[in-house]
């Protein structure tokens, strides 16, 4: 084989090679990082509210709210919390956001005083 021949054979495989390889960082569906649950005021009145937030990143989230007392108003990263009127003591919200297989949870206290 001529040289000539054999160094276009070699920058043909390269160029082959490297316009193949990408180095790329794809987000993939479920890439999450709950960072925090942040509610406005920690102790509150039996009938108040108080605003709830979700901080997080990721793909595709998807948010499940709970509370041991008292109601969940509202979906997403932010909701309201509703104190009952017998809702009386330290209750506990959960937020669990998923994003593809993946999930985290974060609890947030609030205090409903009589």
């Amino acid at each position: 084989m001529k040289p000539e021949k054999f160094i276009l054979l070699i920058l043909f495989a390269l160029t082959i090679l490297f316009t193949n390889c990408r180095n790329e960082k794809s987000e993939e569906v479920g890439d999450l990082v709950f960072h925090s649950l942040i509610a406005e005021k920690d102790t509150i009145a039996p009938g108040e509210t108080v605003k709830i937030k979700a901080i997080a990143t990721g793909t595709t989230l998807k948010y499940f709210w709970t509370a041991t007392l008292g109601d969940i108003l509202g979906s997403g990263a932010e909701v309201i919390y509703a104190a009952s009127p017998c809702s009386a003591s330290k209750n506990r919200i959960t937020c669990r956001i998923e994003s593809g297989s993946r999930s985290e949870t974060k609890t947030v206290d609030i205090v409903v005083y009589e």
